[in-house]
């Protein structure tokens, strides 16, 4: 074959590959745990969640006793939420939970501990436990539902969480496509790098 004919050929096949790639789903998105296909939320499995806006947490701003939960967020606690937000490119120390914030985060752990950016109002979302499986991120907005719990909590990573979610659902940003976020712990390089391979949790109940 001449190099004219690769060189013609070249840009169709790399287009070709492009098309692909962008069109196979991201993780979490095609399979559900057990290689199950991802599941369509009934609207009834949905119904009876309010809506919570994560900025409306706190009173802003902040008087002189710090931040303090706002009315809305005392009115919910306790009852079952929807929050939108992105997952945080984080492997928590605890198996069973992952951070969820408005806006697309990294934590590097090791490098900063807790000298981060984190924001206050950012949701410790907790899973049931699978033995042997962990939050993994992935990219796509997401919208979990659960029941909205509030309150300092000291977790296993040594962060005093204030904002906290009993996960029952998580779908992408359609709120109706279910994801599937855990998967093996060995198959999750931050997470064996970081050594926390080990199941283990401070308050999720086991589904296995």
């Amino acid at each position: 074959m001449s190099l004219k004919i690769i060189a013609a050929a070249l840009p169709v096949f790399l287009l070709m590959l492009s098309a692909w790639r962008f069109s196979q789903p991201m993780a979490g998105e095609a399979k559900a745990a057990g290689g199950a296909p991802v599941a369509m939320l009934e609207e009834a499995e949905v119904a009876g969640y309010e809506a919570f806006d994560l900025e409306r947490t706190f009173v802003l701003p902040a008087g002189p006793k710090g931040l303090e939960y706002s009315a809305e967020a005392k009115r919910l606690e306790g009852r079952r939420v929807r929050i939108g937000g992105s997952m945080v490119r984080h492997a928590h120390d605890d198996a069973a939970i992952f951070l969820l914030t408005t806006h697309p985060m990294v934590l590097n752990m090791q490098e900063y501990g807790l000298a981060d950016d984190l924001p206050a109002n950012a949701v410790h979302v907790i899973l049931p436990v699978v033995a042997g499986m962990a939050p993994d991120w992935v990219r796509q907005p997401l919208v979990v539902y659960g029941r909205l719990e509030l309150g300092g909590r000291q977790e296993l990573d040594g962060r005093l969480s204030q904002v906290r979610l009993i996960a029952e659902h998580v779908t992408a940003a359609d709120g109706r496509t279910a994801i599937e976020l855990r998967r093996s712990v060995l198959r999750q390089p931050a997470r064996v790098k970081a050594g926390k391979v080990q199941r283990q949790t401070l308050s999720a109940l086991r589904t296995d």
